[in-house]
């Protein structure tokens, strides 16, 4: 029998708040979202845009997605062991396999969408959607409540989304933001999962991250070798800070994760579609008034979801 019963994950809220030395007495899944993790997860925002235009700029994005994902993997190992905890425990791991492959298809389709889209346009499609479909799983899975605010929220989303919808160009591009939005919806509820039972947040992200290289490399196709070694020749040092950059903004939405569920989170994280409009147009793209217009539109549906 342990001498220290106080460290045994006995219970799902406890096993979370140990990892990150949260106030026991909280609720992970609390109506109430801390000044802290509001920070966190706006700061996650900012830096989740940042992250998604520099794969936007490379050459190659399936491949290069494989190279960020590595890198970002990398990072997490090194704060794991050098930071801690690396907690793992046993029975987290179905929960750390769906994240992790759900990750393998969230960046395998981030990427073709990115290819085939504007980067707004794929970048809003994906993580609107998503936002509109993890809700309701949200509500029924952690008690998160539906309110006339957030149903004035999932509103606003969809009417972004159909600004969006009807003007992007490519039908492939916009099933790949679908298939997008899927993955952004499933892979929260499993993050989620693998923290309530106890999963130290690097651990977490650093072992999706592996597990979702295999399914990201089916994706890439013939000569993935060389389409990894070109992209690395080609941009390592915008690769390496979209690595870390990376791993800083999944770092920080799951620490914001910790404190409450999955769709307040989510729908705060999304506003960053309006870092995504700022960034775009600093990089040469030229949105519409329209194009504006639902970025703002599903921005602020995001944050009356979260309310």
């Amino acid at each position: 029998m342990s001498s220290h019963p106080r460290t045994r994950y006995t219970k799902r809220d406890s096993s979370t708040r140990l990892t990150l030395g949260l106030d026991p007495k909280s609720n992970p899944s609390s109506t109430q979202v801390t000044t802290l993790a509001l920070i966190a997860v706006l700061a996650s925002a900012a830096l989740h845009a940042a992250w998604n235009a520099l794969l936007k700029r490379t050459a190659d994005q399936a491949a290069a997605s494989v190279v960020l994902s590595a890198g970002a993997a990398l990072c997490s190992v090194i704060l794991a062991l050098v930071v801690g905890p690396a907690t793992i425990p046993a029975g987290s791991t179905p929960y750390l396999l769906a994240a992790g492959l759900v990750e393998g298809l969230y960046f395998a389709t981030l990427s073709q969408s990115l290819r085939l889209l504007p980067l707004g346009t794929a970048y809003g499609l994906s993580r609107g959607a998503g936002l509109l479909l993890i809700w309701p799983f949200s509500i029924a899975l952690f008690a998160e409540p539906l309110t006339a605010p957030t149903l004035a929220g999932a509103l606003l989303l969809s009417l972004g989304l159909f600004l969006l919808i009807t003007r992007a160009g490519s039908r492939l591009g916009l099933v790949m933001a679908a298939l997008c939005a899927l993955t952004i919806a499933a892979y929260p509820l499993a993050y989620k999962q693998a923290l309530v039972h106890g999963v130290a947040p690097f651990s977490l992200f650093a072992i999706s991250l592996a597990i979702s290289l295999p399914v990201q490399l089916v994706f890439v196709g013939r000569g993935r070798a060389v389409r990894l070694l070109t992209v690395m020749r080609a941009a390592p040092a915008r690769l390496a800070l979209a690595a870390l950059i990376c791993a800083a903004s999944f770092l920080l939405y799951l620490f914001a994760l910790c404190t409450s569920g999955p769709g307040r989170m989510t729908g705060l994280r999304n506003t960053s579609v309006l870092f995504v409009a700022l960034i775009a147009w600093a990089s040469g793209e030229r949105p519409t008034r329209r194009d504006l217009a639902s970025a703002a539109t599903i921005a602020l549906g995001a944050v009356l979801l979260s309310a």
